[in-house]
């Protein structure tokens, strides 16, 4: 993974620089810089219209009793949307682009939730949390073949029933009306 990582953090760069370089060469620098500002701009704006959408879709699948696997994934994919437009450069501009645009976004969510299977199955899929059951703390939970409860899958897609009941020691759950005076 480290090599990967090394390699990305020394092409990708050099790919934008020699793309800044050939484009400015062909619009010129006032052109390229203003590019750059644009895309950053109109990026910061969809990763924001985009985001309040998918938290909204979020709530409503958490107030069915659904998991919302689907709106995570998506939320992070325009999460690093957003940050990869506000980069500057071209080419991250069109992966940023590629990742907020919901219909791109859509098709780039069959390979990533294929990848999350493929990590889940192979237990190289790891989750953490604070808190368990009312105590404190962090854990970990590290998916086996024989642990795989998959979010992403279908079967999680039905809303599940949620009892009303003591949250924790002490805490309820309630409803409540305004009187009107």
């Amino acid at each position: 993974m480290l090599p990967i990582l090394t390699l990305l953090f020394i092409i990708i760069p050099a790919i934008e620089i020699y793309l800044l370089f050939e484009i400015g060469g062909l619009i010129g620098g006032f052109n390229t810089f203003l590019v750059i500002v644009s895309t950053g701009i109109i990026g910061a704006t969809l990763a924001k219209s985009q985001g309040i959408s998918i938290l909204m879709k979020i709530q409503n699948e958490v107030n069915k009793g659904a998991l919302p696997g689907n709106q995570i994934i998506q939320g992070l994919m325009v999460f690093a949307g957003g940050l990869l437009l506000l980069t500057p450069g071209f080419l991250t501009d069109v992966v940023g682009f590629l990742l907020i645009l919901p219909g791109s976004r859509h098709i780039l969510m069959f390979w990533v939730k294929k990848i999350i299977d493929q990590a889940m199955v192979q237990g190289n899929f790891q989750f953490q949390s604070f808190g368990q059951n009312g105590k404190g703390g962090f854990y970990s939970y590290t998916s086996t073949s024989s642990n795989v409860n998959n979010p992403f899958s279908d079967v999680h897609s039905e809303p599940h029933h949620i009892k009303n009941e003591q949250i924790a020691p002490g805490v309820f759950e309630a409803e409540f009306k305004e009187k009107d005076e």
